[in-house]
């Protein structure tokens, strides 16, 4: 007997795929009979095909139908080929939205939608879900779909050899960027020094995490703790969950890798500006320490001292 072909759409971004990742193992296991596709962007397509929650892993790095009209119709068709009994769209965006319009218009037989958008068969459209975390927006979600337990995101799957790395016996991970587009949720490399330096007189190493737009971020924190290791443009997003699994901690922002070091278990510091909303994305189940403010200079440095779970 033919198997039936599952969808889940999950564009990104990072931090998103992460916090996802609990609402793919129920999915996965709901469906294990079923053949499992993921709908995701190029960006992350690689690294879901290395979990074992899927069968295959489509791109679809969301054409303008104006602009990239032959890609379109190549998605839709191929979207409409398969066949699917069910999509779970995790993604919930307008995009989303126009995707179910089409399929309920176009295909025969149409899917089965799991989704927040009124209309679907298993539709959560309760105005309240705004107000909970991503987990229980997922769980909430699901459930209407006959799906009970969803986990807390295990990455478990994302292994890395980091010995090329050479990195310390004892070491603390900075990740101290965010988005070129978003400075307000980054606080002072100055900060970053000054913390460095606490850390060194603990006997253990700043190990710092980044790309080349963070390359003046680490230099700056270089010349406060010399002591200091710098990983700029040497690290997978593999690299840094293995990484987050030996470090006696972590500290860092609302970004995609720090979340990807605190959900690997690393006993995280993390700080929140006046854009991220704690309660809804903050990684709940795991050992972070959470700072808010509106103005991340209004955080000090003795405050986040105080935090690290450093005896």
């Amino acid at each position: 007997m033919p198997k039936n072909k599952v969808l889940i759409i999950k564009h990104g971004a990072l931090g998103d795929m992460i916090f996802a990742n609990g609402a793919f193992q129920a999915i996965s296991k709901h469906h294990k009979k079923d053949h499992i596709v993921l709908l995701t962007t190029s960006a992350y397509a690689s690294m879901m095909e290395m979990s074992d929650y899927f069968d295959e892993v489509w791109v679809d790095n969301r054409p303008r139908p104006l602009t990239s009209p032959i890609e379109c119709w190549r998605l839709f068709q191929k979207l409409r080929q398969a066949k699917f009994t069910k999509i779970y769209d995790l993604q919930k965006s307008k995009r989303t939205k126009q995707y179910r319009q089409l399929t309920d218009r176009w295909f025969n037989p149409k899917p089965d939608w799991c989704t927040k958008h009124v209309g679907a068969k298993y539709a959560y459209a309760d105005p309240a879900q705004y107000d909970l975390h991503i987990y229980d927006r997922h769980a909430n979600m699901l459930a209407v779909a006959g799906i009970k337990n969803v986990p807390k995101p295990n990455i478990d799957w994302m292994k890395s050899d980091i010995k090329g790395l050479k990195l310390p016996e004892k070491y603390f991970i900075f990740v101290p960027g965010c988005s070129p587009t978003q400075p307000h949720k980054r606080w002072q490399p100055e900060s970053y020094g000054e913390v460095a330096k606490w850390l060194v007189k603990k006997g253990i190493i700043p190990v710092i995490i980044g790309t080349k737009d963070e390359a003046g971020i680490i230099q700056t924190i270089q010349s406060i703790c010399p002591q200091a290791i710098s990983l700029e443009g040497k690290t997978s997003l593999f690299d840094i969950a293995e990484i987050g699994r030996h470090a006696v901690g972590a500290l860092g922002h609302d970004t995609g890798p720090m979340h990807i070091v605190a959900v690997t278990g690393c006993p995280s510091v993390m700080l929140f500006s006046w854009s991220s909303i704690p309660k809804h994305y903050a990684p709940r189940g795991f050992k972070a320490t959470i700072f808010h403010q509106n103005n991340l200079e209004d955080i000090s440095v003795a405050e986040v001292i105080k935090s690290l779970p450093i005896k």
